[in-house]
């Protein structure tokens, strides 16, 4: 019964070790916003998607690999609104965390150049 239980105490203190040693990786928040872009008022609400760009894409140095990890963002987006339950799940981009925050349409513009807050 001893050995068995120095057995189960090693097996614990290795599985802690192990895992403080790989550590744990951060995810990267994305805050985006669902705007209306009903531009023709019809029976049909269309929505455009907003979203900061996170710092990894900024500074990815090859065009292509930006435009296609924004363009799974995008797709992931779309599926947190379509299936809701799956909202505020970490996702992984090539071997990179994401989390995406979706923030409430207030009608303010995230783009302050455009709105004369620098003139």
């Amino acid at each position: 019964m001893r050995i068995t239980n120095i057995i189960r105490i090693s097996l614990v203190i290795l599985v802690f070790i192990w895992v403080s040693l790989k550590g744990q990786e951060r995810p990267e928040m994305i805050p985006y916003i669902l705007q209306p872009m009903d531009y023709d008022p019809d029976r049909r609400l269309e929505l455009g998607i907003a979203i900061i760009h996170p710092y990894t894409i900024n500074s990815m140095p090859i065009n292509v690999q930006k435009e296609e990890t924004l363009e799974i963002i995008y797709e992931r987006i779309a599926f947190e609104v379509i299936y809701p339950e799956h909202n505020n799940e970490i996702f992984s981009i090539d071997g990179k965390l994401y989390h995406l925050v979706r923030v409430p349409y207030t009608g303010a513009s995230w783009d302050f150049d455009r709105d004369g807050w620098n003139e």
